[in-house]
């Protein structure tokens, strides 16, 4: 009985100790030097600081919506669609400098 908890025990530390591997192997496009141009990232940050703060209070606004017992839809529609069109104008102008998305944020 023993052993075969054991081997259990074994086996699921081989399965999970397997799993982690290509997670840590992939590592982020940051380490890979996707990223490296520093005067670019920094003109991208600037000309969508506007952008980002306008995002984070919509989204602030939506999640204070769901806050309620009684949800708006069509104002939770409403912030929902600005927040999409907020993150294209961001990703246009990621896409415009080149950068890749996993260096965006």
């Amino acid at each position: 009985m023993k052993r075969k908890i054991i081997i259990g025990i074994a086996l699921a530390m081989g399965m999970v100790s397997a799993a982690a591997m290509p997670a840590s192997a992939a590592g982020s496009c940051r380490e890979e030097g996707k990223c490296a141009d520093k005067q670019i990232l920094q003109q991208f940050t600037r000309e969508t600081s506007g952008l980002v703060s306008a995002l984070k209070a919509k989204d602030l606004e939506l999640r204070e919506q769901y806050a309620f017992d009684r949800i708006d839809a069509s104002k939770v529609g409403e912030l929902e669609a600005e927040l999409d069109e907020l993150k294209g104008q961001i990703n246009t102008v990621g896409e415009k400098f080149g950068i890749p998305l996993c260096c965006r944020s």
